[in-house]
């Protein structure tokens, strides 16, 4: 092995070991927000129940941080959707979970930019599909299982034409 090829190898292995560290920072922070939420739902079944049913009544609540900055909201909107969604530190949508008027629920992904990247749902009669999109938010890889049960597969150009599917 020459000395190129060697530092070419350190090269490649010390940016993967930083984009592992990357995923790694991620992973860790996501674990966190899971132990939080699961810590905090331990906590509320350990108060006791009142003897009176209390509640607290609201067409939205809003999550913000230390900062005033918002991180999250779940509320109701004017078509009757129910949803929740999850901000970055930055203030972008990165996470929503929704339930439309008809029943039918959907998780979306977005990426930092606050491009749409991947979905998830099922439709009214309970017919599930996922969608992939690139970086300029157009539908790339779709799968599905439509009433028919048979499931399907599709790959699209950038321009959103069909490029290959199955069945």
């Amino acid at each position: 092995m020459t000395q190129a090829e060697l530092i070419e190898r350190i090269t490649r292995l010390e940016q993967q070991q930083i984009e592992l560290r990357s995923a790694n920072r991620r992973l860790r922070k996501a674990m966190g927000a899971l132990l939080l939420f699961a810590g905090a739902g331990v906590l509320m079944a350990q108060v006791p129940a009142s003897p009176q049913n209390r509640s607290v009544e609201a067409e939205q609540f809003v999550l913000r941080d230390s900062h005033g900055s918002v991180r999250g909201a779940m509320g109701v909107g004017e078509n009757g959707t129910v949803g929740i969604n999850l901000n970055d530190a930055k203030g972008a949508t990165r996470i929503s979970i929704d339930l439309s008027p008809d029943g039918s629920p959907g998780v979306d992904l977005y990426d930092p930019s606050g491009k749409e990247r991947a979905t998830m749902a099922l439709g009214p009669e309970g017919t599930p599909g996922l969608g992939l999109y690139d970086a300029n938010g157009r539908l790339r890889t779709s799968l599905d299982v439509p009433a028919a049960q048979t499931p399907g597969l599709a790959f699209y150009h950038p321009d959103g034409k069909p490029a290959w599917g199955a069945p």
